[in-house]
């Protein structure tokens, strides 16, 4: 094999990494243009709050998602920077954080349709799936990701952490909605019961989420945060069991990231 033949390959190698790192930083960025797309052309409007549902959280708590938003982007333009180029980890979260925030996009325009549709569970399932993959592939390069600069290490746990944490907790909160638009009640022995069958997957889902990620506390807190809106919805509206319920998810997902982090720590794992 010649050097020229080499030297080309290398430079193929090194166009395909720059261009999957370029698609991250474009679907980020869409992000902003897609909510925007949605709030100037959407014939319906995103509901929130008891009023809506009773595990739907108020609406200024989903306020979050600006600072989900954010982060995600300064993540994007960090991972892009030619000093970076030479990163496995980086390289293999390009698929599922493409799919994350092309689901963004792709869940607005489903929830365009109407809210209740439940076109926006099959896209919720795509970024769950999508934050799962990407926790494990980051959990499997914790060696490396050791030795990156703070701000690189810092802004990746916060930005997959939050946005892992709201989004796990939001598919559920979906959930309740479509069932709900389906004809399901939201009162009563059937729509307490039904309704509490949802809390507690949510809770196992986080739970799974807390082991991926190795205890993150930023997945933890914005879990918590999305439990707690719920919590506080339910209060409102005079659904103590619901509230309860809840209540208890929070603790579940705070217990297991404290045991999880306290194994790490036995174990000598950073």
């Amino acid at each position: 094999m010649s050097a020229l033949t080499e030297t080309g390959r290398t430079a193929a190698s090194v166009d395909r990494v720059l261009l999957g790192r370029a698609i991250v930083l474009v679907l980020a960025l869409g992000q902003i243009v897609s909510n925007v797309v949605f709030e100037v052309f959407s014939p319906n409007d995103l509901q929130s709050g008891v009023e809506f549902s009773p595990i739907v959280p108020p609406g200024p708590m989903f306020a979050i998602w600006g600072v989900i938003i954010t982060a995600s982007i300064l993540w994007s333009v960090l991972q892009v920077r030619p000093s970076v180029r030479d990163s496995a980890v980086r390289d293999r979260l390009v698929v599922p954080l493409s799919l994350v925030y092309a689901g963004f996009a792709l869940w607005l325009a489903a929830a365009s349709l109407g809210q209740q549709s439940p076109l926006t569970l099959l896209v919720f399932v795509l970024i769950v799936g999508a934050h799962a993959v990407a926790w494990r592939r980051i959990t499997q390069g914790r060696a490396e990701i050791a030795g990156w600069k703070p701000v690189d290490r810092i802004t990746l746990y916060v930005s997959q952490g939050i946005y892992a944490g709201w989004t796990s907790m939001a598919f559920f909160v979906n959930v309740a909605t479509v069932a709900q638009g389906a004809g399901a009640p939201n009162d009563g022995v059937w729509g307490t019961t039904w309704q509490l069958f949802v809390i507690a997957a949510a809770a196992g889902v986080a739970v799974v989420f807390v082991v991926l990620s190795g205890g993150s506390a930023f997945y933890a807190l914005a879990a918590s945060y999305a439990l707690v809106g719920a919590g506080i919805s339910s209060s409102l509206g005079g659904f103590t069991v619901l509230a309860v319920a809840l209540g208890v998810g929070v603790a579940i997902v705070v217990g297991s990231t404290v045991v999880v982090r306290a194994l790490r720590a036995r174990r000598g794992v950073g």
